[in-house]
C-alpha cells in the first residue's frame, strides 16, 4: 500500500499495563482485578501505530530507558514500519509505564503513569535534527514532552502542521504558551478545562469554550465528550457529534484512536473536516470494541464502513 501521509509524532512510547475490577470499583481500597494485557503504549506510540495500520508514513521521536522494556518498545515499532531514528535511547533511565484500572464496567476508575524519561526531551537532544524534523509535513506532539521543549518546536515548526495532544489535565497546560501557534487541538473536557477555565458539562459550555479556543487563533478544534459524544470546531462552523453505536470492552486508548483515524483522514488531500471527523468517530469505536489499545487487524474499509453512521449536529 502506498503511504497516504507522511506524520512525525512526538512523545511517549512504553508499555501499558491494563486491569479491570471484576467486582464494583470502591476507592481507596483493595479491589480485586484481572490482568487484561501488557503491551507497548504510550499517546504518541498509540496514534502512531493506527496511523501506521491505516497505510501512512510515520515517524516516531520519543525517549526510552537502557532496559529490555526499552528494547521490546522499539522493536515492537520498527516490526510494523514505524521509522524509529528519532526514538532515543538514554543510559541509565528506565522506561516511561502506564497502569490503567478499569471499572466493572470498562470505564477508567485510575490511572498511574511514570515518564520521567521523557523530561529528557530537552532542546539541545533535538536542535541538531531540526532539518531532519521539518522534512516531515504533519506533527503530532503529545504534552508529555517538557514544556520548554514544546516551545521550541512550535516555534521553529516552519511549514510543517503542528497537531497538539493533550495527554491530561495535568500535562494540558503545557500547550497554554502557544495555544495562538497550534493548527489543530484535540482534547478532552477535562483537559480543555485547563486550557480555556471553563467548566463543561453541556454542548453549549463545549460551544463556549472551542469560541475562546478559537479566538486564541487556533483554526481547528476537537473537544471529546466521552459517552457523549463530541464537539467540533473548523472553517465551516461548530458543529455536534453523537457517539457511533459501539459494544464496549474497553475504553482505554479510544481516545488516542480518535486522533489517529482522524489525522490520517485529514492529511490526505482534499479530505474535508467533516470526514476526518467521521473517521475519527469509526477508529475510536471500533477501539473501544478491543480489549487494549489497538485493533491489530483495522483496515480502512472497516473505518469508511463505521464512520458512514457518523452524522453531526450545527450548534
Amino acid at each position: 500500500m502506498t503511504p497516504s501521509a507522511s506524520i512525525l509524532c512526538f512523545g511517549a512510547a512504553h508499555f501499558d499495563r491494563t486491569l479491570q475490577c471484576t467486582e464494583t470499583f470502591v476507592p481507596a481500597a483493595s479491589n480485586p482485578v484481572r490482568t487484561l494485557h501488557r503491551k507497548p503504549g504510550g499517546v504518541s506510540r498509540n496514534i502512531a501505530v493506527h496511523l501506521r495500520l491505516l497505510g501512512n508514513n510515520v515517524a516516531l521521536l520519543g525517549a526510552v530507558g537502557d532496559d529490555g522494556d526499552g528494547v521490546q518498545v522499539i522493536e515492537s515499532l520498527a516490526e510494523i514500519g514505524i521509522d524509529t531514528r528519532y526514538l532515543m535511547k538514554i543510559d541509565h533511565e528506565a522506561t516511561a509505564g502506564y497502569t490503567a484500572l478499569l471499572d466493572e464496567t470498562g470505564e477508567l476508575a485510575l490511572g498511574m503513569m511514570n515518564a520521567e524519561v521523557y523530561d529528557l526531551l530537552t532542546v539541545d537532544r533535538l536542535e541538531a535534527n531540526l532539518g531532519n524534523l521539518k522534512a516531515w509535513p504533519w506533527w503530532l506532539i503529545d504534552a508529555n514532552l517538557p514544556t520548554e521543549t514544546i516551545s521550541w518546536l512550535i516555534e521553529n515548526k516552519g511549514d510543517s502542521k503542528f497537531c497538539a495532544a493533550t495527554v491530561s489535565p495535568s500535562k494540558a497546560a503545557r500547550f497554554k504558551p502557544v495555544l495562538d501557534k497550534i493548527d489543530l487541538l484535540i482534547a478532552n473536557r477535562a483537559e480543555t478545562r485547563v486550557l480555556t477555565g471553563i467548566e463543561i458539562n453541556t454542548t453549549d459550555q463545549a460551544k463556549q469554550a472551542i469560541t475562546y479556543l478559537r479566538d486564541t487563533g487556533i483554526p481547528n478544534v476537537v473537544i471529546t465528550l466521552g459517552a457523549q459524544g463530541v464537539v467540533s470546531s473548523s472553517a465551516s462552523g461548530i458543529a455536534f457529534w453523537p457517539p457511533l453505536p459501539t459494544k464496549v470492552k474497553d475504553v482505554n486508548g479510544a481516545g488516542d484512536a480518535f486522533y489517529s483515524g482522524f489525522l490520517s483522514a485529514y492529511c490526505k488531500p482534499q479530505t474535508s473536516f467533516e470526514a476526518a471527523m467521521a473517521s475519527g468517530l469509526a477508529m475510536a469505536s471500533l477501539t473501544a470494541e478491543t480489549e487494549g489499545t489497538t485493533v491489530w487487524n483495522v483496515s480502512q474499509n472497516a473505518v469508511n464502513t463505521r464512520a458512514m453512521q457518523a452524522k453531526s449536529t450545527p450548534l
